[in-house]
């Protein structure tokens, strides 16, 4: 096989089958690339490697830091410089004359203030902490076997979660990225019954959101409603139905997908004759463009949106955008119209506001103005994103708010 052959064949292959960038270096150029190694952990006693000193402690000890291939390692090293703690926990925190806790990549230790280990709680995974927190996987005696169970920790190493599920998805919407919810997992059988795995909902504070009861809640893109009480309960099996669990509201009809505070419905208005058969069908759809009745409900169930002939629907964060015949309109994340069908382009977006283009001129629409008012676009870009570590990121200018207690929807 000649060397071009090769190469088009290893990068079908990747193309398919996605091969990691390294691998794929490796495969085309014949080397081996070496993995980052970890710090190396130098053992209590022992003089510390080269760190960095955070926080000096009143027996003159300190928290060390250890950067290498942006991860982040925390130890204990004494005024001597020799180690406590090896440096090499991904969170320790000080808890006085109680000593210390240590979370490594898959424990959890605690440590007294002269370094000796005073407990350990190994887990099954390792642990990725996002939004402080991380799904954590220990074997519990169950029934005379052993069995995962998953619970939730902090970076304090308490426990938000209990271990008792069988599994924890945890979720959060594009929106409010920083935000987490947990679904979870339980065999709610009772004894003696065939096994009957269910679904609920929790939020970052351990408490229930929804209850054990469902078949799934809220999978896939269906978890984009979560920030504004919206969720998809899986009552039968197979068949979905959008339940708001701030206002306490059960919509009547299955489906549903989230548009900022609301929930849409769309029916097709010109689907392909029942008579073609499967390729005339799809002829028919090329030569036809999909058209849509778009509802609209809000987190009381209200209708606030019916139109006609839309050709397509997307959440812009603040803003809900809908075309028709190639045009542009947008409405506010209850669903109120702020401009007509006028607009050729979405340029960008975020926090409320966006940039759309009219023959050729950019305008910003602005939610918390009047419908139809048109600013300049420099007025509305520095207000739509922002660069942060060299990206460009959407600001959200309303954030989520959560209630001190959720309702049980009506229904």
């Amino acid at each position: 096989m000649s060397k071009i052959v090769q190469v088009a064949a290893i990068a079908l292959v990747c193309s398919i089958s996605g091969c990691a960038p390294v691998r794929y270096y490796q495969a085309l150029a014949g080397k081996s690339v070496a993995e980052p190694e970890p710090p190396k952990i130098v053992e209590r006693g022992q003089r510390a490697p080269s760190h960095e000193k955070v926080t000096a402690m009143s027996d003159g000890s300190y928290l060390a830091r250890i950067r290498k291939h942006g991860e982040q390692r925390f130890g204990v090293v004494d005024r001597s410089g020799r180690v406590v703690i090896p440096i090499g926990y991904q969170y320790l925190t000080d808890l006085g004359g109680q000593g210390f806790v240590a979370i490594g990549s898959q424990s959890l230790r605690g440590f007294d203030r002269q370094g000796n280990e005073t407990s350990t709680t190994q887990f099954e995974r390792e642990l990725h902490f996002r939004n402080g927190q991380a799904v954590a996987v220990v074997k519990a005696a169950v029934g005379g076997s052993s069995e995962e169970r998953y619970g939730v920790i902090d970076t304090r190493g308490k426990t938000v979660i209990p271990f008792e599920y069988s599994g924890i998805f945890e979720s959060s919407t594009d929106a409010s990225p920083t935000v987490s919810w947990y679904r979870v997992r339980r065999d709610i059988a009772g004894p003696g019954e065939p096994g009957k795995i269910r679904a609920g909902l929790l939020d970052a504070r351990g408490r229930t959101v929804l209850p054990i009861a469902y078949y799934d809640v809220s999978p896939g893109i269906d978890r984009q409603g979560l920030d504004r009480g919206w969720a998809t309960v899986f009552e039968q099996e197979h068949e979905g139905v959008a339940v708001n669990f701030i206002t306490g509201v059960r919509m009547h009809r299955t489906g549903g997908s989230f548009y900022g505070r609301t929930v849409g419905y769309s029916a097709l208005l010109n689907p392909p004759p029942e008579a073609l058969n499967q390729y005339q069908k799809m002829q028919y759809r090329k030569e036809h463009a999909e058209r849509y009745r778009l509802e609209l409900f809000d987190t009381q169930g209200k209708l606030v949106y019916d139109q006609s002939d839309i050709g397509a629907t997307w959440d812009l964060r603040g803003l809900i955008a809908v075309s028709r015949t190639n045009k542009f309109a947008l409405l506010d994340a209850d669903g109120r119209p702020l401009t007509l069908f006028k607009y050729n382009e979405v340029k960008d977006y975020g926090g409320g506001q966006a940039l759309m283009v009219a023959d050729g001129k950019v305008v910003c629409i602005d939610a918390a103005h009047a419908p139809g008012t048109e600013r300049p676009a420099r007025e509305c870009t520095r207000a739509t994103t922002k660069k942060e570590g060299g990206k460009l990121k959407r600001r959200q200018r309303d954030p989520i708010a959560v209630p001190a207690v959720y309702p049980r929807y009506r229904g």
